[in-house]
This record gives structure tokens, sequence and C-alpha cells, in this order.
């Protein structure tokens, strides 16, 4: 099946009634990340239409926007990937039909992605249309334009801890700001058939961490400390408040001039603010 960027057609949302058959992953070879030619597509969800923070993604970052930092510091983790024989990674942004993300179209396409424009309101339906061409096993990898600093080694590690588990959808509990969440194309669709309150429709991966299913699902969730990650740190940006605070990251920890990495942040915010690892 071809990978070519799927049309701006939201009819094909995969929206009916549960499926109820049982599901049994695939086993994967012993070498994960050398499948035949997987496709992994990192889909960043952003627009213009911030109720807390309008335009908040085409705000600046040391020198470039939120939407461009985004997409730098997942496209990073490619070095922390053997792509030799490993997944083709491709980064599109999912944004939305209204006119204010005419902007945020010209910055994706800027910025290399591929780009897809849908629903404004239903957003589980926007990411079901951006991935509708993927086959069944390959993997879509969610992200948000509001959180400058994903960490690009710990996101590599999520792909590889995914593959290697053979399940469905791989996240950290509490912690998408830094991770993006991982899952597997077919699995979106199927949860997408049972999931259609406002919450999932919304926020699109909400019905992955529920306790209960409808339908089998074979999820993990890594514990919030995964790698050395510091829950009690919020780092994404919501409020004006919290994109001065990011605006402060990057002027101090960008003028090295080369990517910093998320115990950089760690380390500049425990000496700003004098935080101390929890015990």
């Amino acid at each position: 099946m071809s990978n070519n960027p799927p049309s701006n057609d939201d009819s094909r949302r995969a929206i009916g009634s549960p499926t109820l058959r049982a599901f049994s992953p695939k086993p994967s070879p012993a070498n994960t990340l050398a499948r035949a030619q997987i496709t992994v597509r990192f889909i960043v969800q952003a627009r213009m239409g911030s109720s807390r923070l309008p335009g908040k993604v085409s705000r600046m970052l040391a020198g470039h926007t939120l939407l461009a930092r985004v997409v730098e510091r997942l496209q990073a983790c490619r070095q922390f990937l053997d792509l030799r024989s490993g997944p083709n990674l491709q980064f599109m942004v999912a944004t939305t039909m209204d006119l204010a993300d005419d902007w945020t179209t010209s910055e994706g396409r800027r910025l290399g992605c591929q780009v897809f424009r849908g629903s404004s309101e239903d957003v589980l339906a926007r990411y079901l249309a951006a991935s509708a061409d993927l086959r069944p096993t390959d993997i879509v990898i969610r992200a948000t334009a509001d959180n400058p600093f994903y960490c690009p080694s710990r996101t590599a590690g999520i792909l590889r801890r995914h593959l290697a588990s053979r399940l469905e959808y791989t996240s950290i509990r509490n912690l998408s700001y830094v991770v993006p969440e991982v899952m597997r194309a077919d699995a979106l669709r199927r949860m997408a058939k049972v999931a259609g309150d406002a919450e999932c429709r919304e926020h699109v991966t909400p019905y992955f961490r529920r306790t209960k299913h409808a339908i089998p699902l074979h999820v993990q969730q890594l514990p919030q400390r995964w790698q050395g990650l510091r829950p009690e740190i919020r780092l994404t940006v919501d409020t004006l408040p919290e994109y001065e605070a990011a605006q402060r990251i990057y002027d101090h920890l960008s003028a090295a001039g080369r990517q910093f990495s998320l115990e950089d942040v760690y380390n500049y915010l425990d000496e700003r603010h004098g935080n101390r690892r929890a015990a």
C-alpha cells in the first residue's frame, strides 16, 4: 500500500459500531526496528485557535516558532535510531480547515512536513483521516504543538520499547508532553469505533488509558520516572506564563549553539528554582 499522504477527505473517518473480535498481535523479529519498511508517522496536531493562548504555535522561542521547535525535537530522535534498515520516519502537521490555519499549513510545509487539514473540533477524526493511508501494522506517534520540550532520546526509546513489546499502544503515564504516545494504525482505527464521547474526540487517546474497554486492546503505560523523567516538572505551553517560562529556558539553553537535552532543562530549572529530585 502506498505511503503517500492522505487526501483531505474526512469522510474516511473510522466511526461505526464496536468491533468485538479478539486481536492477536503478530510476532515481531528479534530486531524490531528492522521490519520491512514499516512506516512511523509522527502526527503533530497544531492549530492557531487555542482558547487559552491564541496563536501560540506561531509564537517565537529563541528565533524559531513554537511549532518549529516541536518538529525539530521530534525529528532529532533520528540520531538515536538505526535507520539504515529500520523504519521509514514521516513527519506530518495535522491542522484545521480554519482560515487562521493557513499560517499553520504554510509553516508546516516550510519545515518540510506533510500537512493535513481536517476537523477543528473532532481531533480524533483528524488523526484517523491523516493516517488513513497507513498499513495496519504501521505506527502513529501522536504529538501536540504546545510541547517544545520533547526528549529526542526518550522518543526514540519509547518507539523501540513499543515495537519490542508487540502491543498496540504505549505512553508514559501523564507525561505525554515530554515523550509522545505511540500506537499501531489499526489500533487507532479500532479504538475510534467505540470511543464516541467528547473527551476522546477532542483529546484522541484517553480511551486507550481507561481501565475497561469494549474491545480487546493491548496497551502499556510506562512509569512516570521511566529513564529518569521528572513528573514534578511540568513542561508544556498552555498559558502565557508557561510560554514566558519556555522563552527563558530557550533563551538560556540555546545560547550554547546546540540542541539541548531534557536533562539540560532539568538542570537549568534546578539551578534557577532550587528544584530537587523526589526520593
